[in-house]
């Protein structure tokens, strides 16, 4: 019996040699999928990959699980292994390099400043002329001459525009002429009345035909007045918009002018910063169109109310201009101070980021002699503020005075020894620190 049952195990390797799907037709083994597997024993080379396909065919889901486990539970195990020998291999890191003789690699370090920060509320705005106007024909006429160019910088009272005069001046004349006819009469009408010679209502009609002769003299006079066309105050002219002999008449616009010393700047801020908001605070604004200037101006007009709908209040800064690079209608980027703190700052280029760190490599210990040969880095987790002109404010991590790496910071960890050297002699010569603007967009702003 059992010579039999070993028969037919070995027909059925033999079999899957040459069909390997023979052993599971209709859905079945016919000798068992465990005698199967104790019966490959010796197969031929040639014939690997059918009893590779029947070994796989064979698996349970039990089977596959467990191996799945296994592959992972190596992958695991191996992940951590390299993790540990990395950790003791940068533990043991200067102790090696100093075993082997290798000198500490050169950094260059920066010392840990003080600084003051100015709080800032960042906002846009639009620069605006303080006063502008069309200037328009204030009687009809046909222009005569034109006494400015477009972008022309005039002062108040500046003729700009002649319209023609002929018959205003022989207006003007007949009108005199009237009035000292008029004139006469009253006045011999006046020595008759005394006479009694004349009547009263005769006297007064005398002294009213006098009154008119007069008013129509002034009407006659303001019609040529009117036709010189002077600016009303100092200011720039726009674009014209007349030529020479173009027929006027009242109300015609003839250019546009705009007082550009100084301007203001009109912007919005929230509402929930009123309470740190008060006149004759310092305003900087920059420009795209001066991307490497920033204006200075000061607080103007605080808004009255807060925008209902848009729950902001109105503010307008006034600034000087006597350039006249600026121009009503820019765009600007306005950073509103109202305060400022001390802090700390080191280069920006000491901070490095990796994912939700933000780290330095401090010196240890923080010897005043930048050339100490016993100095190694400490890796140093802080938090950063603004940033601004190359520096960065750190608000926790560092203390004044303490050296950071600066230059040098690749292949750097914690423990390492360093052969520091000063980064720029600069930052500890006490010039005085650079402003910077604090990070929070809605209170302390960058500039």
């Amino acid at each position: 019996m059992e010579a039999c049952t070993a028969d037919r195990q070995i027909q059925t390797v033999v079999t899957s040699l040459h069909d390997p799907y023979a052993p599971f037709q209709d859905g079945v083994t016919k000798t068992g999928t465990a005698v199967a597997f104790s019966s490959v024993t010796d197969v031929t080379p040639g014939r690997s990959g059918s009893v590779f396909r029947l070994l796989r065919n064979a698996m349970t889901t039990h089977t596959r699980r467990t191996l799945l486990l296994l592959l992972l539970t190596l992958a695991v195990g191996t992940a951590l292994s390299a993790w540990l020998f990395r950790e003791t291999l940068f533990a043991n890191g200067g102790q090696e390099d100093a075993a082997q003789g290798r000198p500490p690699p050169a950094v260059e370090t920066a010392r840990v400043e003080r600084a003051t920060i100015a709080d800032r509320i960042r906002a846009t705005g639009t620069l605006q002329a303080p006063e502008a106007v069309t200037i328009t024909a204030r009687t009809a006429g046909r222009v005569d001459k034109i006494h400015f160019e477009e972008g022309q910088r005039v002062a108040k009272g500046a003729l700009l525009v002649e319209l023609e005069r002929d018959r205003s001046e022989a207006a003007v004349e007949r009108a005199a002429a009237r009035l000292e006819q008029r004139s006469s009469a009253e006045a011999r009408r006046k020595e008759l009345m005394a006479k009694d010679f004349v009547s009263a209502s005769e006297m007064d009609s005398a002294e009213a035909a006098a009154r008119e002769a007069k008013a129509q003299l002034r009407i006659a006079r303001k019609d040529l007045d009117d036709r010189r066309i002077e600016a009303p105050f100092a200011g720039v002219i726009g674009r014209r918009l007349i030529s020479i002999g173009a027929l006027l008449k009242p109300g015609d616009p003839i250019a546009r002018l705009s007082r550009t010393q100084p301007l203001d700047l009109l912007f919005m801020v929230p509402g929930v910063e009123i309470g740190r908001i008060a006149p004759d605070q310092r305003v900087e604004a920059t420009t795209p169109a001066y991307p490497s200037r920033r204006f200075d101006g000061a607080l103007t007009l605080i808004g009255t109310e807060v925008d209902p709908g848009t729950r902001t209040l109105p503010l307008e800064a006034t600034f000087d201009n006597p350039d006249g690079l600026l121009k009503p209608g820019m765009f600007m980027q306005v950073a509103l101070i109202v305060g400022q703190r001390d802090t700390l700052r080191v280069p920006e280029a000491a901070v490095i980021t990796e994912g939700p760190n933000t780290l330095v490599y401090a010196l240890r210990p923080p010897a005043e002699d930048e050339k100490n040969s016993d100095a190694k880095v400490e890796r140093r987790r802080v938090e950063t503020g603004t940033r601004r002109d190359g520096w960065v404010e750190i608000r926790d991590g560092v203390a004044a005075g303490e050296r950071v790496v600066v230059a040098g910071l690749q292949g750097l960890r914690d423990g390492l020894a360093v052969r520091p050297t000063s980064a720029s002699k600069a930052s500890d010569s006490g010039a005085p620190p650079a402003e910077s603007t604090p990070p929070n967009e809605s209170t302390e702003e960058r500039r």
